[in-house]
This record gives structure tokens, C-alpha cells and sequence, in this order.
């Protein structure tokens, strides 16, 4: 609706309700609902200070950190042994008992450092992927609270309306009723009505509060924020794919860890390989002698390294079936949310395209009527009600096909 039709609709109501013994109205015209740009600023400052203050988000981003720096402890060796030895019954060809130093180390085979390298990879994986999608949960969760908060505004602003008019109202009522120009039954209706939309206001005005203590925990920071959009818009934003890749590369990453967890606890059936180097030397002898040893070990006693191979096979099992789940599940979610989004299009559809006029029709004959004593005060007073309802399940709608419209954005199929 322009402004001019705005402006008619608050005239012509104000005209009735000088009629009626009303002081001057202040307030909103009943159907003042504008489209604003898409491109809203002030919610992405929001989003980004949520970004920036979340101890959630932080506390994944340090994990992501540290998932990375832990890629390399893969190629941790155990440690280096260094001895000495004095042993009578080794003796030099001089007849005399050696000294003996040597050093030592222990590897496993180099297939299993690869193969903890790319388990300890595929986890920082997870972690950044993991992390990725907080990230757009956070700014869903941002958006939702924001888009409530306007949506409750914009009711806000209808109800404080509705309230001051129906004040009027009554207090016009009494005093008609104390000079005798109305009956009892008249009287005590506007008083009730009035009672009834103050108590409406009331509610939507504590809605308003836990709103906002929502969105506060979820900035996390110390300044009060206040939004100063109150005119709900219909969500038009480009599609974006980038929240749904994420979420299938990360089922594959996790398909990928327990992928290369089987393929470790394999490599782990191979030797580990031991390195010996020593010398021997003593009091008689002008140099030193010399030896080495290579060992490997094998696994003799295997039984718990079955147990750990045939563990990690079935967790690979487990989550292949858990996979195959949560693509159903996406699936499911990307249809429901677009029979969502084309339901409520179509009473957004109906508003734009009829429930407006219709609305402004109303509340245009109500009056008319009124003024010519075609219908009494109660018939006015439903009119005016079912003009506002009008604009308030355009407002319920609006709200629901935007937070169906974040959820697919944002692909939140685990809602």
C-alpha cells in the first residue's frame, strides 16, 4: 500500500472516531506494511557481531586450530635411547671387559605414519567443516531472532493503535452513557474491548522482551542492541548452494576419517622397526669396536588388534548407514521447506493481490455505514476487527515463509 492510500486509511478513520466522541487518534494506519530491500544492513552487522563475540563460535575456531597443529603428531617417534654398559663377560680380544655405548630407536613402519597423517587430517577436516556450519547456524539463529523481533514490532505498532483507539472508544462510550445517548450494554463492550487489546499489547510487548534477550545471547556483548526495523519484508535473496555443498563435504570427510581409521588399525599388523648402533672400548685398546642391530617386531599376540580391526570396520559400517540417513533426511528437508515456502507465497500472493484491498474496503464501508446509522456500534467495532486480522495473518505469514526462506538458505535440515 503507498503512502496515499496510508494516509486515506488513517484520515478515514480518524473521521470516525470524532464521530464517535473520540479525541484525535495517534498510532499506525491499520494496513501500513512496506517492502523493504532485501540487502539489510543492519542484519548483517548483527551476523557479524555475533561472529566476532559468540564464545560458541570462538571455541570452535580455536578447536579447528587446533585440529591443524595436531596433523603433524602424526610423525611423533618414540624416544631415542641412549646407553652405557659394563659387562665382564664381554671382552675384547685384550682379555679386558668393554665399555659399551650405544643409541638406539624404535620406528613404526612408515605406511602407519601416513596413515595416522591422514587420520589426524580428515579429523581438522571435520573440525573446519564442523566449524563452517556453526558459523551459518549462528547466522541463522541471528536472523530468526531478528526476524521476529521486526515482526513483532511491526504488531507492536498495530496493537498500540488498536489500544488507543479502543481507549477512546470507552472513554466516548462512558460519556455517552452518563448523558444518556447509549445504553449499559455499549457502555461495558468498549470498556471489555478495551481491557482485551491492552492485554494483547501487553503480551506482544513481553514477546518483544524475550526476543531481545535472545538475540543478546546470542552477540554476547555488553552494549544493549535496539533494531530500528519494524517493518516486516518478504525474503528475496539469491540462492546459495554454498550451505548445502558444506554439509555433503562434510559427510564426506567424515567418511573419509573412518575410512583412513580402518585403513590404520591395517597397517598397524605391520613390524615396527628397531635400529641399533653401539661401540665398545677399553683401557688396553687404542680404538673402539664396533656393531649394529636391525630388528623388527611382529604382533604374536594378536587378539586385541583383531578386536580393534573388526571395532573400526563396523564404526565405518555404522556411519555409511548414518550417511545414507542424514542425505535422506536432506533430501526430505529441501522438499518440505519448498512446498513451505510455495504455501505461504500463495497467502503472501493473496494479500498483495487482494486481502489489501479487501482490508481497506472494510474498514472504507465500515465507516460509511456507521456515520449513516446502517449499522450499530458493535458492527463497526467487528468491521475494524476483521481488518486487523487481516493484516495480522499476513504478518503470521510473512513471518513463516521468511524463517522457512532462512532455513533452506541456510540448510538447516537438522532443525
Amino acid at each position: 500500500m503507498n503512502a496515499l492510500i496510508i494516509q486515506g486509511v488513517v484520515d478515514r478513520l480518524r473521521a470516525v472516531a470524532l464521530t464517535a466522541g473520540v479525541g484525535v487518534l495517534t498510532g499506525i494506519a491499520l494496513l501500513a506494511v512496506h517492502p523493504l530491500s532485501a540487502q539489510n544492513l543492519e542484519l548483517n552487522r548483527l551476523i557479524q557481531i555475533a561472529f566476532d563475540n559468540n564464545k560458541g563460535i570462538r571455541s570452535l575456531q580455536i578447536q579447528t586450530q587446533q585440529q591443524k597443529a595436531n596433523i603433524n603428531t602424526a610423525y611423533t617417534f618414540d624416544k631415542t635411547t641412549v646407553y652405557y654398559g659394563y659387562d665382564e663377560n664381554n671382552i675384547a680380544p685384550n682379555d679386558l671387559p668393554l665399555k659399551v655405548w650405544g643409541i638406539e630407536q624404535s620406528f613404526l613402519f612408515p605406511t602407519v605414519y601416513s596413515s595416522q597423517y591422514k587420520v589426524h587430517k580428515a579429523e581438522w577436516k571435520i573440525a573446519q567443516t564442523a566449524y563452517e556450519i556453526a558459523q551459518y547456524k549462528l547466522a541463522l539463529d541471528v536472523s530468526l531472532v531478528y526476524e521476529q523481533i521486526v515482526w513483532i514490532q511491526q504488531r507492536e505498532k498495530l496493537y498500540q493503535y488498536l489500544d488507543s483507539l479502543y481507549n477512546d472508544f470507552a472513554r466516548a462510550g462512558s460519556r455517552k452513557f452518563e448523558l444518556g445517548e447509549t445504553n449499559y450494554l455499549e457502555k461495558i463492550t468498549t470498556e471489555a474491548k478495551a481491557r482485551m487489546m491492552h492485554t494483547s499489547l501487553t503480551k506482544v510487548v513481553q514477546g518483544k522482551k524475550a526476543a531481545y534477550e535472545q538475540l543478546a545471547a546470542l552477540l554476547q556483548v555488553d552494549d544493549t542492541v535496539v533494531i530500528a526495523n519494524s517493518e516486516l519484508e518478504e525474503l528475496n535473496i539469491l540462492s546459495n548452494n554454498t550451505a548445502l555443498n558444506l554439509h555433503r563435504d562434510h559427510l564426506e570427510n567424515t567418511t573419509a576419517l573412518y575410512k583412513s581409521r580402518l585403513n590404520l588399525e591395517r597397517n598397524n599388523w605391520l613390524p615396527n622397526i628397531n635400529l641399533e648402533y653401539f661401540q665398545g672400548t677399553n683401557s688396553a685398546m687404542r680404538g673402539s669396536m664396533y656393531g649394529f642391530q636391525v630388528g623388527f617386531s611382529f604382533p604374536l599376540l594378536f587378539t586385541g588388534n583383531l578386536s580393534k580391526n573388526k571395532v573400526a570396520k563396523l564404526d565405518w559400517l555404522q556411519w555409511e548407514e548414518q550417511r545414507k540417513n542424514q542425505e535422506a533426511k536432506m533430501n526430505s528437508f529441501f522438499v518440505v521447506k519448498r512446498s513451505e515456502l510455495e504455501q505461504k507465497h500463495e497467502a503472501i500472493r493473496y494479500y498483495n493481490e487482494s486481502g489489501q484491498r479487501l482490508s481497506d474496503e472494510i474498514i472504507h464501508t465500515a465507516e460509511k455505514s456507521y456515520r449513516n446509522g446502517e449499522i450499530d456500534f458493535f458492527q463497526y467495532i467487528q468491521s475494524l476487527e476483521s481488518a486487523a486480522n487481516i493484516q495480522l495473518d499476513y504478518l503470521d505469514n510473512l513471518l513463516q515463509y521468511n524463517q522457512a526462506y532462512l532455513k533452506l538458505y541456510y540448510f538447516d535440515y537438522n532443525e
